[in-house]
């Protein structure tokens, strides 16, 4: 309670003499007197509460807000009555420094506050660290939710069974000859559409001859695609991200099984054949068998 008294006897005993006082809260109230302004003036003139200033010209920082504020509050202040505000600050800024331990009770309330803003500092730190692991958490996780492989893996379809197309007989027998059987038998599930019947034996051949010089797999790459195929005994023939343009023929033990990571990238032949990869699509994945 004693140095509101000194601050008022200093500011008093500095008017008589003339004298500015050195301390920055007994200046502001000499300058305010000097200007013939009273606390209420000042305090509607800075939109402060008159406790507040006259805190201020006690240089009581107990009663203030945080220093960031109480520095701006003491420029606005110093401006009112025509004072350069670096007079004010630097005297303010030399107080704060850290005081002996005999210093009185105006050092260890200004090292109090200056404590409480570092702490209010450090806890705003730590707060806004927290905010950006858990915003770079999130984004990892959506980037590895968005990967294509992840897709791929999520999606698991059922493998599509085809059967190549049955080389015709030599000799076409008639529908009345043929057994009951043969005649209800439906057609096998082929990469392409079936050869038509043969006039004669010699046609026959020729189309088989042909059909067997085509690769087992023709694939043509749009766009890119990632794409596998692995023969009878699990040996992985081709296995790559394909760029657009790429062509591979894949030749191998049959059953071939295949996989095709974007089919709508992707052109298929089957022993020479078109095959179309949308009936057998799942999640723009095909996966089919060549027997």
């Amino acid at each position: 309670m004693s140095e509101p008294v000194l601050k008022s006897e200093e500011a008093g005993a500095a008017a008589s003499r003339g004298v500015a006082p050195k301390g920055y809260g007994a200046r502001l109230a000499w300058e305010r007197q000097r200007a013939g302004l009273g606390v209420t003036d000042v305090a509607a003139e800075l939109r402060l509460h008159p406790n507040q200033v006259r805190a201020i010209e006690q240089e009581d920082l107990t009663r203030l807000p945080e220093l960031a504020y109480v520095r701006g509050f003491l420029r606005s202040y110093a401006r009112v009555v025509k004072v350069d505000p670096a007079l004010i600050l630097d005297d303010l800024n030399a107080k704060l420094e850290p005081a002996p331990a005999t210093g009185g009770a105006s050092a260890l309330s200004s090292e109090h506050a200056v404590t409480q803003g570092a702490e209010r500092e450090r806890s705003s730190g730590l707060m806004i660290g927290v905010a950006l692991v858990v915003l770079i958490a999130l984004g990892l996780i959506g980037w590895v939710a968005t990967r294509p492989d992840s897709q791929l893996q999520q999606v698991p379809a059922p493998p599509a069974t085809i059967m190549p197309a049955p080389a015709p007989p030599a000799a076409t027998p008639t529908t009345e000859n043929a057994p009951p059987a043969q005649q209800s038998a439906a057609p096998s599930a082929v990469a392409t559409e079936p050869f038509p019947p043969a006039a004669d034996a010699e046609s026959a051949i020729a189309a088989v001859s042909a059909s067997a010089m085509a690769p087992a797999l023709f694939v043509r790459f749009n766009g890119a695609s990632w794409a596998e195929v692995t023969d009878a005994g699990g040996k992985i023939l081709f296995s790559q991200m394909s760029v657009p343009g790429a062509e591979h023929a894949i030749d191998g033990q049959l059953p071939l099984t295949v996989v095709i990571g974007d089919a709508s990238k992707a052109t298929v032949e089957v022993k020479g054949e078109a095959f179309n990869l949308q009936p057998i699509t799942r999640n723009n994945v095909a996966r089919f068998i060549i027997k």
